[in-house]
């Protein structure tokens, strides 16, 4: 008995193996197909530096986003300023990865310190979408994310990790036609993220399917002493039980023909902006009617104060980066630049040069709208309004979820149904398709593009983006939302909605 079951784990064993190495030999060709023209990976591991290692995610291949710490690959943020930088560690999603057998190619292309969306501030040329395929247009992958939004699409990678501030992994995967997921704040440990906003950062995932986010974020989602932002052991233990209480919710598998049978979904009325391209409008239609085919019923709700989260987290972003980059000086981090003979004895005029030449355009505009807005007149009129703006959209998500919210409740249990209540939101993550690469260089209308997503950011809750069809070859996604902490409904949703799924 004990030899065949020595045979039969010597089986499993080489059929990993055979996996395993088709799966890499698969991912650098794609990789030497496609990456000289999408621009997604500037740093690869060579395929003689990948070892084989065992666990649940063997053979899979992985590309983290250049803001995050993958040692030995540097760290470079797409800055001048941290382009020969290697972290001394690895971040704890990283980490959690090579454990758990997943095998990191390569770090991916990002607007320079994720700030951006359009994947063009990059120190390493801006990255390209692969769609439309044989077009010879190269449209933006979206940023900040576009490089791990684009391996994945092309194939280069089986899943990537992602920064979403704002938008950053969602926006990415709708324009690439690819999922992407930002978790519940503090769900996966930002340790080893070179923070850009600290109190909105979270690490995202991005992938081909529903199904691969799941079995990644299942890898990653752990307490960790190291990032006291993190989600306690005890805190995650009251949101299962809290999710668990709800028994309005069918998890009946054998009802094949409405497996999302007593979930409501609602439909917020203020994400109908003018800048809603036509085909984004339709996929919306078309996604709710596939919901309501599905089991659930759609519900219309009221978000007031949906319409201010664009300037008010633009205002506390930029605060909190301009504090956040103050530490890239030369000194403590950053490539220093040797100073002239005027100003080798003025160390103010050190620090200046140095970030002068070290960080870009869009970085330097962001630093300095955020030191106005903590400037002693400009804090009351601008960052504090903004505060109470994103309170208010939280208590606004908190009003219209049925689940409450473990971080303001005490209960083990949901509250009985309140059909004024829903469930899950839906609705689109990009007011149209991609827009060809270089072709606006309007930051404003940059800025514009993240008016669908920041809402997520603000409160804190999880999100996740879709594939929703094509427009002019072009892809679109459906974004899904739901309470803080609720991110298993998230990803069941999502599931159904994506276009393979039964």
């Amino acid at each position: 008995m004990q030899l065949l079951l020595t045979r039969i784990k010597a089986n499993r064993l080489r059929t990993a193996c055979r996996y395993s190495t088709q799966s890499l030999k698969d991912t650098y060709e794609a990789i030497n197909a496609h990456n000289p023209r999408l621009n997604a990976l500037p740093h690869i591991h060579p395929p003689s530096s990948i070892q084989e290692a065992n666990g649940p995610l063997s053979g899979w291949s992985f590309a983290v986003k250049s803001n995050i710490a993958a040692p030995p690959l540097p760290t470079t943020c797409g800055s001048h300023t941290l382009a020969s930088y290697t972290s001394p560690f690895a971040a704890t999603a990283v980490s959690m990865l090579e454990q758990a057998g997943a095998r990191m190619i390569g770090t991916s292309n990002m607007d320079e310190f994720g700030m951006g969306s359009l994947s063009q501030t990059s120190v390493h040329g801006p990255a390209h979408n692969l769609h439309p395929e044989h077009s010879s247009a190269l449209h933006s992958p979206g940023g900040s994310s576009g490089g791990s939004a684009a391996a994945v699409a092309a194939r280069m990678c089986r899943v990537a990790l992602g920064s979403d501030t704002g938008g950053s992994v969602r926006l990415p995967a709708s324009w690439c036609g690819v999922c992407g997921f930002k978790p519940s704040y503090g769900r996966v440990s930002r340790y080893g993220l070179a923070s850009y906003a600290s109190s909105l950062d979270s690490v995202g995932i991005l992938a081909r399917s529903t199904r691969d986010i799941r079995d990644t974020f299942n890898i990653v989602s752990a307490p960790d002493r190291r990032d006291m932002t993190c989600m306690s052991k005890s805190l995650r233990t009251r949101i299962h039980a809290l999710s668990a209480s709800r028994e309005w919710i069918s998890y009946d598998t054998e009802c094949a023909s409405e497996p999302l049978r007593g979930v409501r979904i609602g439909v917020p009325s203020e994400f109908w902006v003018t800048e809603l391209s036509p085909a984004a409008v339709d996929a919306w239609k078309q996604g709710a009617a596939k919901l309501s085919s599905l089991g659930c019923d759609i519900i219309p709700v009221s978000l007031p104060h949906i319409p201010h989260t664009l300037p008010a987290y633009y205002t506390l972003a930029l605060a909190e980066a301009s504090s956040n980059l103050a530490r890239f000086d030369g000194i403590r981090f950053g490539t220093r630049h040797m100073p002239t003979l005027s100003t080798r004895a003025n160390a103010s005029l050190k620090y200046v040069q140095t970030r002068s030449m070290g960080f870009g355009d869009e970085v330097k505009r962001r630093i300095l709208l955020g030191t106005f807005v903590m400037s002693a007149r400009a804090h009351e009129h601008y960052y504090l309004p903004s505060q109470r703006i994103r309170r208010l959209v939280q208590r606004e998500f908190n009003r219209i979820f049925a689940l409450p919210n473990v971080l303001c409740t005490t209960n083990t249990k949901a509250d009985a149904r309140n059909v004024d209540k829903v469930d899950a939101i839906l609705f689109p993550t990009a007011t149209d398709t991609a827009p060809v690469q270089g072709t606006s260089d309007n930051p404003v209308t940059a800025y514009v593009n993240d008016v669908m997503t920041v809402s997520a950011n603000m409160a804190g809750i999880p999100a996740i983006s879709v594939p929703f069809g094509l427009h002019s070859g072009m892809p679109l996604g459906l974004q899904i939302a739901a309470q803080y902490g609720d991110d298993d409904l998230v990803l069941r949703i999502a599931h159904y909605l994506e276009p393979q799924a039964a």
